[in-house]
């Protein structure tokens, strides 16, 4: 019931922008009042524990094969970790020596389950748990080279004022929710090491704010003035798109290629690529996509490309030079 309500609602256009400026508002009162747990980053709760291990393995393996290293070292900060912490156990089994992992929001969990998704990893890869130590798996403060960051504190843009000396800092699908993505980025290149690495798929889609009633770039058609009060208590997605990040980029002492996930009216790109080396008839047709609907883009997106708007997702890897 629930459900169709929504369904109905995100069929209208302004009812929907109504009733996200109304669910965000209380977002926001709750985080006064000291509330930050939340069902987003709950990746968990629909997979079995196969699933489970298979997603922690392809987003780790993701990692490592296109920053092109074999293997994680030193000591990782992960950005939105969610419910899950099996990435930083499969760093810790690289060889990593400390994992912060660091969400603003605490995504609910049953520990029960995660549990049997940290036996099914330890299973699955030989010496983890010698690796690991004598850990409790329903315990993740048992997990003595690992900690849990929450609060405004723990935010992308703050965490790294007063924590640095990092070899890698990586996320998935966690900027487009961040407050300011280009001010954690250079925030980010502060705190890593020289050699260091920044791993972040970023994923432009609306992530459902009107997606599958409307054609899927329909939320950059809210005005500017609305839309801030529409995600900034929810997390929903920030609007800000690859060319912000490419500008950031060319002030920042990194080596860094921005490699294509997923183009506008096409769909995923794989393997991920740099924009040139996508098929011209791919770049093509996701370009006829865009212009056929950004006459009704908001303002602020009226000098954006039609190549940076087709844009959809894209996976940055950069190195810290020095």
């Amino acid at each position: 019931m629930v459900s169709e309500i929504r369904n109905r609602i995100k069929s209208s256009y302004w009812l929907a922008v109504l009733y996200y400026l109304f669910t965000d508002l209380i977002s926001r009162f709750r985080i006064r009042l000291g509330h930050i747990d939340t069902t987003s980053g709950t990746v968990h709760d629909s997979f079995s524990v196969q699933e489970s291990v298979a997603y922690v393995e392809e987003v780790v393996g993701d990692y490592r094969r296109y920053a092109g290293v074999e293997r994680f070292y030193g000591r990782v900060a992960e950005i939105g970790p969610g419910d899950n912490c099996g990435a930083g156990m499969l760093f810790r089994h690289d060889g990593c020596t400390w994992v912060d992992l660091v969400d603003r929001f605490y995504s609910r969990r049953n520990m029960a389950a995660q549990a049997a998704i940290y036996g099914a990893l330890i299973a699955a890869h030989e010496g983890l748990d010698a690796t690991l130590g004598s850990v409790d798996l329903k315990d993740e403060e048992t997990f003595g080279f690992m900690k849990r960051h929450y609060g405004d504190s723990a935010s992308a843009e703050k965490f790294f004022l007063t924590h640095s000396d990092y070899d890698f800092i990586v996320s998935r699908a966690v900027f487009e929710h961040l407050y300011d993505p280009t001010l954690a980025l250079r925030r980010m290149t502060a705190a890593l090491n020289p050699g260091g690495y920044l791993l972040h798929k970023i994923d432009l889609r609306d992530h459902g704010l009107f997606s599958g009633s409307h054609h899927e770039l329909k939320f950059l058609e809210v005005p500017q003035c609305l839309y801030p009060w529409m995600t900034s208590g929810s997390g929903r997605p920030n609007r800000v798109l690859i060319d912000s990040y490419r500008g950031a980029l060319q002030t920042l002492p990194l080596d860094a290629k921005l490699l294509i996930t997923r183009l506008a009216g096409v769909g995923d790109i794989e393997p991920h690529q740099e924009y040139d080396a996508i098929p011209d008839h791919q770049r093509a047709k996701s370009i006829r996509y865009v212009q056929s609907v950004r006459d009704r883009f908001a303002t602020c997106f009226r000098d954006v490309s039609d190549e940076d708007l087709s844009v959809a997702g894209f996976f940055l890897v950069a190195r810290k030079m020095g």
